[in-house]
């Protein structure tokens, strides 16, 4: 156990803190807690090795907790691979089994009433993964999850397969102890001829491709690597032989990435693709995943980089959201002023992106006049909570041709633009970071509607679900940030975020329809349509809208419009859901939703976007 705490502190006090649990000799957060110290953030790491140790340990009414003696408020928890199988003495007897349980479910329950739990979400496993990523539409290796591999392969008709474990690739038989179950590349002959297993394994395709990527996400910056290896068990058993290099993040993976993380909710995730001549395929996501490692072998430490920022901005927003004597005990921590009174000294803003730039603080409208003021706004309220970094800024300001005295000049549009929106933008050494939270940003409200519409839906709450998603549009006043077309780190952001608010529009549509509001649904959608004429999950509920209005004739046109566009602009057809569909109804069959395709199986619509 090790405490990073600030000197002169009231152990009776309680104290916001970053509680951090691993097990023993895992480099991430023993790098991670020096980072904090340096930026005086508290922090408390708890490694599963010594539980031993912890013989105080309440847990208070108000959240806090007093271990050791010291009383602390957790604000953000990170818990990686600490469970009941890495605790010693061991396993065998019940009290021993029953003490490595409660001590984990106490750390998972911490977690849990932490303001902030790291990874984020829960942890999706490998099938929920597969068929999250297939329904987005990003592609992955045909699977089969069997006893019997050798009757898969045939199934799979591959020249070679991947042989892997359907959930951890390791197991402990004793603390400490870890065997591995590795991924094997069978040849699709001798594959065949496997023995029936008993236990479920998953069974893919090899794919064939010209890279593989380690893909790390953290809390919206993404950081991607490069791997050579001679076999997938390469990284564990010749490590040495294993090339790592940095490479920047292809634009169809960091779409990928982006739609995963908010499917599942996660804040860090460490990705694996592979790139092909079709594009990215994806294999699977380590909520747990280690980066040190990585690092290491390509020289850099962008991802412990990212880390650290993401854990600081997260910590230092739980403590000003947090009752007074938090607020105090943050102004303690962080060692200034500055960071203590920010919150009463911040005036309260709202910007809007979601159309053209708007900002009010204190319900005054914000004038800004020069464009790269505008713009440098525009930046940093397009990506909040991160660090945008300064080389970045450079480049999108002054096209891409900054002059001698550009990073002087950031630094006066900063100055500036800090006077104008209160203190809300600090400088960590490598770039500029605008704290926001969805009170102060249309772009935050937005997606956490999108998020809450998404998971009502799923719980079977379609009325609430049609509220959220109606708050979400109402948000939506146009292409955002049109004047600032062209810019990359603005085009970035404007392109996830239509992609979101089609999303809205066809979960809507959808919603409505299975309601009989057919005509609402085409009042909706009658001016986005001509937008995006590549969208198909858009084009099947207008056409479903259409036959459901009696006007079935325009449903069938409609169709001929999008299978023109898809072979003249792409070279392909429309997907078997859309022609299903047209068949039903040319066949005068009115679907009662776009997907409902009676007796056939559907497969996901492709997501062809067109200009906004």
């Amino acid at each position: 156990m090790t405490w990073h705490l600030p000197e002169e502190t009231d152990p009776a006090i309680p104290l916001p803190c970053v509680v951090l649990a691993d097990r023993a000799g895992l480099t991430e957060f023993a790098a991670l807690q020096r980072g904090l110290r340096t930026l005086g953030v508290p922090s408390l790491r708890i490694d599963v090795g010594s539980i031993a140790d912890l013989r105080v340990f309440t847990l208070h009414e108000d959240g806090s907790l007093t271990v050791d003696g010291r009383r602390v408020i957790p604000t953000v928890t990170w818990v990686r691979h600490f469970s009941p199988r890495a605790v010693p003495p061991g396993h065998g007897s019940a009290p021993a089994l029953f003490r490595a349980e409660s001590w984990c479910g106490l750390v998972d329950q911490v977690s849990s009433l932490s303001a902030v739990h790291l990874p984020g979400g829960a942890d999706p496993g490998r099938l929920v993964q597969l068929d999250g990523a297939a329904r987005a539409g990003i592609r992955i290796p045909r699977t089969i999850v069997t006893t019997h591999p050798g009757a898969a392969s045939a199934d799979l008709s591959s020249d070679r397969v991947i042989v892997k474990a359907l959930h951890r690739h390791f197991v402990e038989p004793a603390p400490g102890t870890l065997e591995g179950i590795f991924p094997e590349i069978v040849d699709g002959a001798a594959a065949r001829h496997l023995a029936v297993r008993d236990v479920p394994m998953i069974v893919q395709e090899y794919v064939e491709h010209q890279a593989e990527l380690r893909v790390y996400y953290v809390n919206g910056e993404i950081r991607a690597f490069r791997v050579g290896k001679s076999s997938p068990e390469a990284l564990w058993r010749d490590a040495a032989s294993v090339t790592v290099s940095p490479v920047p993040v292809p634009e169809p993976v960091e779409k990928a990435v982006r739609t995963l993380t908010e499917l599942w909710g996660l804040r860090y995730g460490a990705f694996d693709f592979l790139l092909t001549g079709d594009g990215p395929v994806f294999l699977e996501v380590n909520p747990d995943g280690d980066w040190r490692w990585f690092e290491s072998r390509a020289g850099v430490d962008d991802v412990s980089i990212s880390a650290l920022s993401m854990v600081r901005t997260l910590h230092r927003q739980a403590a000003r959201k947090g009752p007074s004597a938090i607020d105090l005990a943050g102004f303690l921590a962080l060692g200034t002023d500055r960071a203590g009174h920010a919150r009463a000294r911040t005036p309260s803003m709202d910007a809007c992106l979601l159309g053209p730039l708007e900002i009010r603080v204190n319900d005054a409208s914000v004038h800004l006049s020069a464009r790269k003021a505008r713009l440098l706004a525009a930046i940093l309220l397009s990506r909040p909570n991160q660090v945008v970094p300064t080389d970045q800024l450079l480049d999108s300001l002054w096209d891409e041709r900054p002059p001698p005295t550009a990073r002087k000049n950031l630094q006066v549009h900063v100055s500036a633009l800090r006077r104008k929106i209160g203190d809300r933008i600090t400088y960590e050494g490598w770039g500029y970071r605008l704290d926001a939270g969805p009170d102060d940003l249309d772009l935050l409200r937005f997606r956490d509607l999108a998020c809450a519409a998404r998971d009502t839906r799923r719980k079977g709450d379609a009325d609430a679900a049609l509220t959220l998603l109606h708050y979400a549009t109402r948000l939506w006043r146009g292409r955002p940030l049109a004047e600032f077309r062209g810019v990359r780190l603005i085009d970035e952001v404007v392109g996830r975020y239509t992609e979101l608010y089609l999303t809205i529009n066809e979960d809507w549509a959808e919603l409505e329809i299975e309601r009989g509001r057919h005509i609402e649904v085409l009042n909706g959608l009658d001016d986005l349509v001509p937008f995006f004429p590549g969208r198909e999950r858009l084009v099947a509920a207008r056409m479903t809208a259409l036959a459901g209005c009696g006007r079935a004739p325009e449903a069938l046109s409609q169709f001929e419009t999008v299978r023109l566009y898809l072979a003249a602009e792409l070279g392909i057809t429309p997907s078997p859901v859309l022609r299903n569909l047209y068949e039903e109804i040319l066949r005068g069959d009115a679907p009662c939703r776009p997907g409902a395709v009676t007796g056939r199986t559907a497969t996901p619509y492709r997501r062809l976007s067109g200009l906004f």
